[in-house]
């Protein structure tokens, strides 16, 4: 997001005062996002035939969630945030579901595990609940439950995000365009470089790369999306706007993953360690992100805010830390496997028959995050909240949205309010 693609619009408040409103379609989109990694991960466990090139589009719904991050944390940002307050804020919305998320695979994985096996299993997930998987290449891939890689990387970017945000309010918007062109370039410096260091071999080699998943799967490797989210948020509290709608920053990112499409049997997208997918879809999520934000400021409709979407955002994080475990016990019936390598080792036969199986796991998932949503993450959340979490800054209240004067409200506490709930 240069800043020759931004132009300047009247804000409606003083800029760097706080956020105006309440983005609900960010929830929306984190549905959306969610269910694109679920989509990838089917064609893994559960294969269709020729679907696998479309599905695994969907893996890029994690380089989504780390942009949304940045953005609804720089967002809901107020000065005057005290560190640890914010911390513990992040620690309640995150840490319980992912202790569940954690300890449901392993208790599952134990019984099968080979002699020996248990102890790695067993530190694999401490890794996981430390959140420091993304730190070890060889718990990456091989942990319980892989997804929960993501919250390692989550961790490191909570722990920067307070010094990041404080340094990024006092720059200009010219300033933040060129960052973000910037973080688009380490991006895709960090990828050609392990193009060259690890040279594809077909088939795959999953020993030897630790280098290669590193620079994949780590906090490092992934912060510039991060950040990416944090510095479009930062330009748009400053009043700068993007000039393109919702539906043409949906239409970009359409074209881009056409563009992936095209190419899918080009050798740096046959896999998975080797693809570019968050490096072309990291600039084209913020703009859609951006592009919805403004509509939701403008006080326009979408079918993004309606409420069965704001539930189902609301449920992705569950979502997000159990689908994987639901598809696959289902998947390790139906094939009789024992091991989540066995799937990349050997991939299992593709059939419209798991099109079923699929979507029963998608119905489980679906039932299992709303009633942990229900009954345990949110209630647990409240409860370390209101212990480590407390707000003791004064909010201000938003000016009235020209166009939107019902909806112009005062945020009692901004971090409650679209706060990422994933990955």
């Amino acid at each position: 997001m240069s800043s020759s693609a931004l132009k300047r619009e009247s804000p409606s408040r003083a800029p760097d005062a706080g956020p105006a409103g309440r983005l609900h379609s960010l929830t929306g989109l984190r549905w959306i996002a969610a269910l694109a990694v679920f989509l990838s991960h089917v064609g893994t466990l559960l294969p269709l035939p020729d679907a696998k090139p479309v599905l695994s589009l969907g893996s890029s719904g994690v380089t989504f969630f780390f942009v949304l991050s940045g953005f609804v944390l720089t967002w809901t940002y107020q000065d005057g945030d005290r560190v640890g307050p914010f911390y513990g804020r992040r620690f309640a919305r995150v840490w319980p579901m992912l202790l569940v998320a954690v300890l449901i695979p392993l208790f599952l994985q134990l019984p099968d595990a080979q002699p020996g096996q248990s102890r790695s299993l067993t530190l694999m997930a401490l890794s996981a609940v430390l959140v420091y998987q993304a730190w070890v290449p060889g718990y990456i891939l091989g942990s319980t439950n892989p997804v929960t890689w993501s919250l390692a990387c989550e961790a490191f970017f909570y722990a920067i995000f307070p010094f990041v945000a404080r340094l990024l309010a006092r720059r200009s918007p010219r300033w933040l365009g060129c960052a973000a062109v910037t973080l688009v370039l380490v991006g895709w410096g960090i990828k050609v470089w392990l193009w060259e260091a690890y040279p594809l071999q077909l088939p795959p080699s999953f020993t030897g790369v630790d280098g290669m998943i590193f620079g994949m799967y780590s906090p490092i490797a992934r912060v510039w999306e991060f950040l990416l989210g944090v510095v479009a948020a930062t330009a748009l509290r400053k009043g700068w706007r993007l000039p393109l709608s919702a539906t043409s920053a949906t239409a970009l990112l359409a074209a881009g993953f056409f563009v992936l499409w095209v190419l899918r049997f080009e050798t740096w997208r046959l896999v998975s360690l080797y693809d570019a997918l968050p490096q072309v879809t990291a600039p084209l999520y913020a703009l859609v992100v951006v592009a919805v934000a403004q509509r939701d400021l403008s006080g326009r409709t979408s079918w993004l805010r309606a409420k069965p979407m704001r539930a189902l955002g609301e449920w992705s994080y569950a979502f997000y830390l159990l689908h994987f475990t639901v598809l696959f016990e289902i998947s390790s019936a139906v094939f009789d496997r024992k091991s989540i390598m066995e799937y990349y080792m050997r991939p299992a036969e593709a059939s419209w028959a798991n099109a079923g199986w699929a979507a029963l796991a998608l119905v489980i998932s679906i039932t299992a995050c709303g009633l942990m949503y229900q009954f345990f993450e949110r209630p647990a959340e409240r409860w370390l909240r209101s212990r480590i979490g407390r707000r003791d800054v004064r909010v201000p209240a938003p000016a009235p949205r020209t166009g939107a004067p019902g909806e112009a409200r005062a945020e009692q506490d901004a971090a409650s309010v679209n706060e990422v709930r994933q990955s």
